[in-house]
């Protein structure tokens, strides 16, 4: 019997689609009162292009990636000193050029579903969260670039 409930609920995908199995574990995140230098030095010491943004309990608030902070680069090239360029990152905060409240999954999202959204929303990744809101991992285009090559590899004939 179908009930509201269960009409609102996504249908199952199976268990070797989830993306559970293909998502990066643990995510690299930041704190939401964090300066912008920080979360550059995350993204470079880790090679991302995106950080979710957390609150003291781990609970998603945002995401920030490279194309945010690209500004830096920019002043650079209209000729402001890099010093201050420095102490602009390390006075401005992520929460101010996050974005807020960004799509997220659980770990029983399937792949396509998760495809569809970064289509859709035009991101390149969506932190995957549990059923509190909490950052458990991150899937990515590349995430999902390698899944299909592997799947691609997998049902290609031997020669």
């Amino acid at each position: 019997m179908e009930t509201l409930q269960t009409r609102n609920r996504p249908p199952r995908v199976p268990a070797e689609q989830e993306v559970r199995y293909y998502m990066r574990v643990p995510a690299v995140t930041i704190n939401i009162a964090a300066p912008l230098s920080d979360a550059l030095a995350l993204m470079r010491e880790h090679d991302v292009r995106r950080l979710p943004i957390v609150i003291d309990t781990g609970e998603l608030r945002g995401i920030i990636t490279q194309g945010d902070i690209r500004g830096a680069d920019v002043m650079r090239i209209a000729g402001l000193d890099p010093l201050d360029i420095a102490q602009a990152l390390r006075d401005v905060k992520v929460y101010e050029v996050m974005t807020e409240n960004p799509t997220a999954i659980t770990p029983e999202t399937g792949l396509r579903e998760a495809a569809m959204l970064m289509i859709e929303n035009k991101v390149g990744g969506l932190p995957v969260v549990d059923d509190q809101n909490r950052v458990i991992g991150i899937i990515t285009e590349s995430d999902l670039f390698e899944t299909l090559v592997q799947q691609l590899d997998a049902h290609t004939p031997p020669n």
